[in-house]
Order: C-alpha cells, then sequence, then structure tokens
C-alpha cells in the first residue's frame, strides 16, 4: 500500500506545480508503467486512498511554514480568516496571521506560503487522480467497483478545480472570459509540457463535466460509501450544489441539494447534538478540560464527508484543532485565538443553541486577555475530541449545508417557491432556535439588502445570515463574499462595541469598505509556475494593484 502511494506520489512530482521546471528533477529517471501500478481494482482503491490521505495528512508541500499546510482544513480557514465573521486575535506563533491581514499574496514568488502551497496542493489530487482516471479501462476486477473508485476520483478532480479558481481568480459571474488555472485531464510526467490558463468558463466546464461523469458512475455501480472519507453520490451532489451555487444556477443547486439531503442514515443534528459543551482553561495554572462538540466526529449524524483520524494519525501540532482550540496548552491556538466577529455573534437570538459555540463579551479587554481561552468571543466549536493525543476528526461536509444551499436557491427561483424554501430553512433553524418558527414566518423576497452587517429585512437575507452562522469556520467566507457580490468591511460598530477585529484592513483607507471583486481576495500565481511553465508567463499574472 505504502509503495503504491509513494510511487504515485513520484509520478505526479511533475504535476506538483503543472509546469516542468525544477520540480520534475524529483521524478525518477525511468518512470514506472503505471499500467504495472494500477492494474487492477485493489491496487486502483489503494491508490484513491492515498489521494484522501492528502487531504487531512500533511505530506511536506511546503519546506517550511509546513504547520499551516495540513490539507482542506488549512485551505478552508486560510478563506475562513480573509474575511469578515472571523477574527484572528495576534500574531502569535505566527500561522494564519498573514493570510488574515492580506500580507501572504506578496510572498507569490516563495515556495513556503499561501499560494505555492495551495497551487502544489491541488495540482497534487489532480495529477494523481489522472493516472487513476487513466486505467478506467484497462485495470481487471469487478466492473462495479472500478466504477465507484472512478467515480470518487472524477468527484476529487472536480473539487480540486473547484478550489483552486475559487483560489486564484474572481467569481464564476462576470468574469466567466477571465483567465482561469490550467486544466489537466491526463497523465502528466517529465516530458510534459505546462497548459496556459485557459478561462473561468472553461475550467467549470471541466468541473460540471466531472461531476456527471462522477454521479453517473456512482448511480451505475450501486456501491455505498465504503467510509466516511470517500466522496459518495451524496457527498458529490452536495460539491455539484456548491458549484451552481456560485455559477447562479439556481435550479441546479436546488436539485443537487435535495439529492445530498437524501443519503440513507443522515440526519440534521438535533439541538441536544448541537449543544457545545466549552471547555475550560485557567489562566494561572494553565490547566485545562476538555469540552464537548460533534464538530469533530464523523460519527456526528449530519457527516456527508471527512476523515475520521485513528490513533496512529493523530493530527499533532500540524492541524485544524491545534490552530482552534484555545483550551489547550498547544499554543497555536492559545496564543492566537479564532474569534466570533461581535456583530455576527448580536445577531444570535439567546434562545439559540449556538449561542454557545462562542464566548459572548465575557468583560475581559483585549489588552487583558492571558493565555488560552478566556478572551471575548472566542470559539468553542471546533475543540479536540482528545487534547492529550491531539485527536480530532475533519469534517469537509455536513447535511446541513444541503439545506442552507436548497433554501437559497429555491429563495432566488422566485416567489412561488418562497414557502418552499421557508420550510426547508425551518427544518435546520428549529433544531437551533426554539423561537425560529416565529421569527421567520413573515419573511418574504429574493433580495439580499446587506453584505457584511445590516438588518434582516427578506427571506434571503435571514438564510444568508443562517449560513454564516452555522457553517462558521466550515465553509470559506471569502468564497462567498465574492459569489454574493455586495463587497464588504471589518468595520462596525454593534451595540455600543467597535468592531473586534484586530485589523481592519485600514491601511487601505479607501477600502473600508471593499469592493465585490477585491483583488487582494484572490491568490496570484505562484512565481514557480511562472518560471516553469513555457505557457504561463508574467503577463498572465493576476493583477497586483487595484484598478
Amino acid at each position: 500500500m505504502k509503495k503504491i502511494r509513494y510511487i504515485l506520489l513520484c509520478l505526479a512530482a511533475c504535476a506538483g506545480l503543472s509546469g516542468c521546471g525544477d520540480l520534475m528533477e524529483t521524478a525518477p529517471s525511468n518512470e514506472v508503467d503505471k499500467s504495472l501500478i494500477l492494474k487492477d481494482v485493489n491496487a486502483v482503491k489503494v491508490a484513491m486512498n492515498g489521494v484522501y490521505s492528502t487531504m487531512y495528512n500533511r505530506i511536506d508541500f511546503v519546506t517550511a511554514n509546513a504547520h499551516q499546510c495540513f490539507g482542506n482544513m488549512a485551505v478552508t480557514l486560510c478563506a475562513e480568516v480573509m474575511g469578515d465573521d472571523m477574527i484572528q486575535t495576534a500574531q502569535g506563533p505566527g500561522w494564519f496571521w498573514k493570510d488574515y491581514n492580506y500580507e501572504a499574496r506578496v510572498r507569490y514568488t516563495s515556495k513556503i506560503w499561501r499560494s505555492y502551497f495551495t497551487w502544489k496542493y491541488f495540482y497534487e489530487i489532480i495529477s494523481n487522480v489522472n493516472y487513476i482516471l487513466s486505467v478506467e479501462h484497462t485495470a481487471t476486477g469487478d466492473e462495479n467497483e472500478l466504477k465507484c473508485v472512478m467515480a470518487q476520483a472524477y468527484a476529487a478532480r472536480a473539487f480540486a478545480y473547484f478550489m483552486l479558481i475559487q483560489s486564484f481568480q474572481q467569481t464564476y459571474k462576470k468574469h466567466e472570459t477571465w483567465p482561469g488555472v490550467p486544466v489537466y485531464t491526463e497523465p502528466t510526467t517529465s516530458a510534459s509540457k505546462g497548459k496556459g490558463r485557459g478561462t473561468v468558463e472553461q475550467v467549470y466546464t471541466q468541473i460540471n463535466d466531472d461531476l456527471t461523469a462522477a454521479l453517473t458512475r456512482f448511480e451505475e455501480c450501486g456501491i455505498a460509501q465504503e467510509h466516511i472519507s470517500n466522496l459518495d453520490y451524496y457527498a458529490t451532489s452536495l460539491l455539484k450544489a456548491r458549484v451552481a451555487l456560485v455559477q447562479n444556477d439556481w435550479a441546479t443547486a436546488a436539485e443537487a441539494a435535495a439529492e445530498a439531503m437524501k443519503k440513507p442514515g443522515r440526519s440534521l443534528l438535533s439541538m441536544t447534538d448541537a449543544t457545545v459543551v466549552k471547555g475550560t482553561f485557567d489562566d494561572a495554572t494553565k490547566n485545562w478540560t476538555t469540552g464537548k462538540t460533534p464538530f469533530n466526529s464523523v460519527a456526528s449524524s449530519s457527516v456527508l464527508w471527512g476523515a475520521e483520524m485513528l490513533s496512529e494519525q493523530s493530527t499533532v501540532y500540524a492541524s485544524f484543532f491545534s490552530n482552534m482550540d484555545a483550551c489547550t496548552d498547544v499554543y497555536y491556538a492559545a496564543e492566537t485565538p479564532k474569534c466570533i466577529s461581535n456583530w455576527l455573534y448580536a445577531q444570535i437570538p439567546d434562545t439559540d443553541v449556538r449561542k454557545g459555540w462562542w464566548n459572548g463579551n465575557i468583560g475581559i479587554p483585549a489588552e487583558d486577555w492571558s493565555y488560552g481561552a478566556n478572551i471575548n468571543y472566542n470559539q468553542h466549536k471546533f475543540q479536540w475530541a482528545d487534547q492529550k493525543a491531539h485527536k480530532g476528526d475533519y469534517i469537509f461536509m455536513r447535511l446541513e449545508e444541503a439545506y442552507l444551499i436548497r433554501a437559497e436557491a429555491l429563495c432566488r427561483m422566485g416567489a412561488e417557491y418562497e414557502d418552499e424554501a421557508r420550510s426547508t430553512l425551518l427544518e435546520l433553524g428549529s433544531r437551533r432556535d426554539t423561537e425560529y418558527a416565529k421569527r421567520i414566518e413573515s419573511l418574504t423576497g429574493s433580495t439580499q439588502t446587506f453584505a457584511t452587517t445590516g438588518v434582516v429585512k427578506t427571506l434571503l437575507d435571514e438564510i444568508i445570515l443562517q449560513r454564516r452562522i452555522e457553517l462558521w469556520g466550515e465553509a470559506g467566507r471569502i468564497f462567498d463574499i465574492l459569489r454574493l457580490a455586495k463587497g464588504w468591511t471589518r468595520y462596525w460598530e454593534v451595540n455600543g462595541e467597535k468592531s473586534n477585529h484586530t485589523n481592519y484592513l485600514s491601511k487601505y483607507s479607501e477600502y473600508l469598505n471593499f469592493p465585490a471583486d477585491y483583488l487582494e481576495c484572490i491568490m496570484m500565481i505562484p512565481q514557480a509556475e511562472i518560471d516553469n511553465n513555457p505557457n504561463i508567463t508574467a503577463a498572465d499574472q493576476n493583477p497586483y494593484v487595484q484598478s
């Protein structure tokens, strides 16, 4: 198993970045024939498991700063701190601080910062699944098992391209003809030449083609999800809904979300299950206790796709939880807690169980807070399952997101779908807030009336607000900011309090209210790609200065 995975990673070395320069030098001089490695369905399964492993294991994609480069959750956390709803309170050990302050983008020439990691990480996934897909018609074994693993490979490629295009270009609508990212559908070798950027539309066409291929094969094979780490028909349907939402294809988003909602044995978290018990931290003794949360276990009832961490796969320091759980002796989160914006927190009623996912204003000024979790608005949603073992599962998709996508898509489809949109939202809201039915019974309308802050006036306003609360820390807020195209800010006053952001980004004084297409929300193409890919030059780089 280890041998197959190692060889696949070697074969992928030329496409860690899509160009073929210095990374090519790590490829074997006499590359192994892929048909000998992936000759049967069992070998293909092992290879696909290797792809899944890269999604939560740190495999040294960078030579430094690796502790902020831990797969899918690192990319999501980066997209969260770049927005308006998550506050990074201090620099601490430094991880994600430059993302929060928009200082990572300038480091695109380096091989140890965010642009390089994100690019290399997703292209390695793409390269490996391209090798898997290349043996779709030659590998031997059970036909349905082979079809199932190929479906997973198509879905994984769609996921990787979707994350890449959201990270390296503006959102789909109104940017369809803008430069996208290189698209590879065939295996690459040391002789391969990198491709050009193409267009945003071409990338989304490939994503949707892959999703169609995946869903067709899942339906044909009839094999249920073998493990929660595996993409299946329902997780792929939710991915399709995510993509359609960005493309403003409301009917497809609503339909795909409804398919995801049908997964057998899955249910929305109940009010009891969604109740978080906060861990504690004693400033004087530095002693802590473990809390309880459903967001560190793939056994939670609403999980559609995630990574189960076994004892031998302990996430240790380089993990999402080490950056989130401040009730611990791991200094990452303890020195730089992640907090909810005080404006968003103020929108959560006292009857809503989610109020307990964070501290409120507990009366400790920022200048007086100490090591640990005892500060205003600190989060407790994401806590270690086992602090001593530094262990916790990663959740990539929850059923709740499908309900939120379907509600939004239905609402945007017109007045005739409003009742269904409201009832879909109520299914979720009633499991969080005992008074929720009363709160939304009179809401109508499909207009979004505010961006970061404001008063809920329409049903769409409420749906988007609930998305921000429920999926805080999970959805990559900056991606929503870009797709919603309403602009954003980090500065406000609420209930007599100023914004609790530690950086309003006021160094861009003209952008205290940032435009929807603020260029610093997207990453620069890594310089290594420009240097090594003959079909991407400096002229193809994303613009550096806002026009």
